[in-house]
């Protein structure tokens, strides 16, 4: 009896070939090498041109300071010298009086007495000083009260009922330091973040650039260091990225063989400088001494604006004075006689 012919495929399907055999696992690890040179390299151009950008900017805005506004000035005090000195002495004074009625009349509005009798003692205080604090002593603090005396440099001044106690800080003048007129500091309206970022940059600065870090101390980087405190003043962070991005650049910290997380922070100071720059030359291009150096031929038109603005503001300054002195005539006319009283001398 013949056995029955099977094709190839039948045989395949009734006779299924034998498992493989299971692959041992070798104790030796796969290594792959990761080339990062085109992600440097694309992130290097990007700082490159970012730093293009700043650096056209910031010739801007130093061709302004540094030479337009110098340049500007000499030519403005020159060409006007009785308008420009009449204008600074009328602008004094009406500050200066300005500054005295509004703090007279927020005294009366906290206190609740007259702004005249405020005026009256405002002006026995600027003409004896020692002589107001010996007629109007400062009365002692209770044993139970936690407030500290007036005038304590360790704690911030508090108002209270008796006018000497704030009126010595309601009518000085502004210090330099942020000291508010009438008492206390200014409040910093920069967000938490900004001001730690204010901070590590102004750090790193002064690590850059303090006499006692060595290095030649040049006038430019003199010029530097005074514009970092400034910066760290204003607590701006924008302004002391942009004066750090300076620094590098002349120093040339940063090359293409960084590492990508130092481009990319970099990049980023790039950005803040470039807010910095950018908000400055927008008031800068609103200002008359924008481009002066470089556009002679608008010297004409130039000076019959400024003219005008300077009489102008000259004008509106001679009225808002006329004002402030009838304010404080009012306040230092004697008191008129009640009528009643008239009609019982006659």
């Amino acid at each position: 009896m013949k056995r029955p012919r099977h094709t190839a495929r039948q045989t395949a399907a009734f006779y299924p070939p034998p498992s493989p055999a299971p692959v041992r696992l070798s104790r030796c690890r796969l290594l792959i090498v990761i080339d990062n040179r085109p992600i440097k390299n694309a992130v290097w151009a990007d700082f490159h041109a970012a730093r293009k950008r700043v650096e056209k900017a910031a010739r801007d805005l130093h061709r302004h300071e540094q030479t337009d506004t110098p340049a500007f000035n000499s030519w403005l005090h020159g060409t006007f010298p009785q308008l420009v000195t009449a204008l600074r002495e009328l602008s004094a004074e009406v500050e200066r009086k300005g500054r005295n009625v509004e703090q007279a009349q927020y005294a009366a509005a906290m206190s609740g007495r007259s702004v005249k009798k405020i005026w009256r003692e405002h002006r026995e205080y600027e003409a004896d000083p020692e002589a107001y604090e010996r007629a109007h002593p400062q009365p002692e603090p209770a044993a139970d009260d936690s407030r500290q005396p007036h005038g304590d440099p360790t704690q911030p001044d508090e108002p209270d009922d008796e006018f000497e106690d704030f009126f010595k800080g309601l009518f000085g003048d502004e210090g330099d330091d942020g000291a508010s007129p009438f008492g206390g500091r200014r409040r910093s309206n920069r967000a938490p973040a900004e001001q730690i970022e204010a901070k590590e940059l102004y750090r790193r600065l002064v690590q850059h650039l303090h006499p006692d870090r060595g290095g030649e101390w040049t006038p430019a980087r003199e010029q530097l260091w005074h514009e970092v405190q400034q910066a760290w003043a204003a607590r701006d962070a924008d302004w002391l990225a942009r004066l750090e991005i300076e620094w590098e650049t002349a120093n040339d910290t940063v090359s293409p063989d960084s590492s990508i997380g130092r481009l990319r922070r970099a990049i980023a100071e790039l950005d803040a400088a470039s807010r910095d720059t950018e908000r400055k030359l927008r008031d800068y291009r609103k200002m008359p001494a924008w481009r002066f150096s470089l556009a002679e031929n608008k010297r004409p038109q130039l000076l019959r604006n400024l003219e005008a603005g300077l009489r102008g503001d000259y004008e509106r300054l001679k009225r808002h004075l006329a004002y402030l002195n009838e304010t404080i005539a009012a306040w230092e006319a004697p008191a008129s006689t009640p009528h009643r009283q008239r009609r019982g001398r006659r």
